[in-house]
């Protein structure tokens, strides 16, 4: 009697377990629900109290508030609301103060001065007496902070013929000049006279400052 041969199933099965399981693995990674796949969330700043951002630069500002999600509104001398270069330009004053508790979205203004105009206001701690310089003189000299000056002019006699003076100014001499305070000068001139043409039949010609603008001020492109 002939004797029936034994067929060894394990290794065939074990194949096609393995082609099987890599087929869903293909299928799942392709066609798989992506509500599986964890998301993490973005997380929102939470409310807290404003960091004192004074004689920070205003770059630093910029980013302590921007990790809050709170807005910067940034305020030069002369009214300009950016800087050339943040990190040249620093705060002077913030509103609302250090402290006070802000939540995303909300606003702080600050007031920012360059270098150079912190300087001067560092050099000049006292308004000086003004009066009676010349025009040019006293351009020169408030060069550096030019944009926190406002200058009116005036027809005076009392000034010589031919000249600018200042005749008024404020603060008053003497008085505490704080960092990114504004600065008025009042120009006296007199500018009336008459030249003659001389050789060309004598004509006369009457010269007068009608425009009323300060040579300080018409030098300046904010005026």
């Amino acid at each position: 009697m002939a004797r029936r041969k034994s067929v060894n199933l394990f290794w065939p099965i074990m194949v096609a377990v393995l082609v099987v399981g890599g087929c869903m693995n293909l299928v799942d990674s392709v066609f798989g629900d992506e509500e599986d796949t964890p998301v993490q969330a973005v997380p929102v700043p939470s409310p807290g109290p404003l960091p004192n951002l004074l004689q920070s630069s205003l770059n630093l500002a910029k980013s302590q508030l921007e990790s809050r999600g709170v807005r910067l509104v940034a305020e030069g001398i002369g009214g300009r609301d950016n800087c050339f270069q943040d990190g040249y330009c620093f705060v002077y004053r913030m509103t609302p103060k250090a402290g006070t508790v802000v939540k995303p979205g909300d606003k702080v203004h600050v007031w920012f001065v360059t270098v150079p105009e912190w300087g001067f206001y560092k050099e000049h701690r006292r308004m000086p007496k003004v009066v009676g310089w010349s025009e040019d003189r006293a351009e020169k000299f408030f060069d550096t902070v030019s944009e926190a000056v406002e200058t009116e002019e005036k027809e005076v006699a009392s000034v010589p013929e031919g000249e600018s003076r200042v005749i008024a100014q404020s603060p008053k001499a003497g008085a505490p000049l704080r960092v990114g305070q504004k600065i008025k000068l009042v120009i006296g001139y007199n500018y009336d006279w008459s030249t003659s043409a001389g050789n060309d039949g004598g004509v006369d010609i009457d010269v007068h400052h009608d425009s009323h603008e300060s040579r300080f001020c018409s030098r300046h492109w904010w005026c």
